[in-house]
């Protein structure tokens, strides 16, 4: 059978497309991959972040996750201590603030009686009481005018001066500090007829004789003073503060910083002076026990005003006193108000200054 010839099939390799087509095709792409790299460009960084975060999130939560879990399968029982522990150790700890300086013109002072805190339950109630009525301050007598010392007192020189009446001063101190009260100790220094008559190279003497010096004649009742100007009477002194601080005293109340009372004064005998002036043996002591703890020098009116200067030596800006107490006796007059300007003034090298009016304490700041 003879094939149908259905001739050549012609092939064109020109496109269909014309000439503005292709132009137009060409434009409509690139203005996409414009659009997509715009778009990429404005939306990237958002999802990079997004997809960053996520992916943190997710493993640090299960970083946290697993060892715990893995504490608790393996050794529940003991982790109860050792992981709050841990905890407590990786939590950030609060920085220590620095405490403020004690500031003394704060809160009331009471003088407490000795023969009140005989026991250890009577010393735990009277503290509460003192805390209830707002007192920060309290004097406690350890060492009295009479000589007397109302504690077990180790040192030689308060052997014949132990009292009957005897406290626990640890005792004592620790149930004022229990309340938030500052336990102070009360010492009189040289008005001590005890230890001046038990130990007679610490007594002032009679016109340059063994003999005691009186402040009154014997059968009137007169009594033997500690020397200020002799070292063992000062060290009997200090060992007393020695001993109060130790026993968790944080002050000391000292009254008696003085030469004796005039009466009869000019047949008083010091011994050797050295040339040091009767200030400046006062000074002297009052340095050596200032320097041991924070103490109150308490003085009459008369005597802080300058108006009595016999028993200090001179007026009391030359004792170095850092903590002077004013005793003001019966109400506030004219009169007295001056002589109060007066011993202000003339402790203006203090670091507080207080006015002590029977059992009302109130102090300021130096000025």
């Amino acid at each position: 059978m003879a094939k149908k010839n259905l001739g050549k099939v012609k092939r064109y390799r020109r496109s269909f497309y014309t000439g503005r087509q292709r132009a137009a095709r060409i434009i409509g792409g690139a203005v996409a991959l414009v659009a997509l790299f715009v778009a990429g460009w404005l939306v990237g960084p958002a999802v990079i972040n997004f997809g960053t975060s996520t992916w943190y999130s997710i493993m640090r939560d299960d970083s946290e996750k697993t060892p715990a879990s893995t504490s608790q399968s393996v050794s529940q029982p003991e982790s109860t201590g050792t992981e709050s522990q841990s905890q407590a150790a990786s939590e950030p700890q609060p920085t220590a603030q620095p405490q403020a300086e004690d500031d003394m013109t704060q809160g009331s002072w009471a003088f407490v009686d000795p023969a009140s805190l005989t026991g250890a339950d009577a010393a735990a109630q009277l503290a509460s009481q003192l805390a209830g009525e707002g007192v920060r301050y309290a004097v406690v007598t350890l060492k009295d005018s009479t000589g007397s010392v109302y504690y077990a007192s180790a040192l030689e020189a308060a052997a014949s001066s132990l009292s009957t009446t005897q406290i626990d001063g640890a005792a004592v101190a620790s149930a004022l500090k229990a309340e938030g009260i500052v336990p102070v100790a009360g010492v009189c220094a040289f008005q001590d007829p005890l230890a001046a008559s038990a130990n007679r190279e610490m007594a002032v003497k009679y016109q340059g004789t063994d003999y005691l010096w009186l402040d009154a004649a014997q059968d009137a009742g007169g009594k033997a003073w500690l020397n200020p100007y002799s070292s063992a009477a000062v060290e009997y002194i200090g060992g007393i503060i020695d001993e109060a601080k130790a026993m968790g005293f944080e002050q000391i109340w000292l009254t008696g910083v003085q030469l004796p009372t005039t009466a009869g004064r000019d047949k008083a005998s010091y011994g050797d002076t050295a040339g040091v002036t009767e200030a400046q043996c006062l000074a002297n002591a009052l340095a050596a026990w200032q320097e041991k703890a924070t103490c109150w020098v308490e003085y009459p009116l008369s005597v802080a005003s300058g108006q009595e200067t016999r028993l200090t030596g001179g007026t009391i800006d030359a004792l170095g006193i850092e903590n002077l107490a004013i005793q003001v006796s019966g109400e506030l007059t004219e009169e007295t108000q001056t002589q109060l300007d007066a011993a202000k003034a003339a402790a203006a090298g203090c670091d507080y200054v207080g006015v002590r009016t029977g059992d009302v304490f109130a102090v300021e700041a130096g000025q």
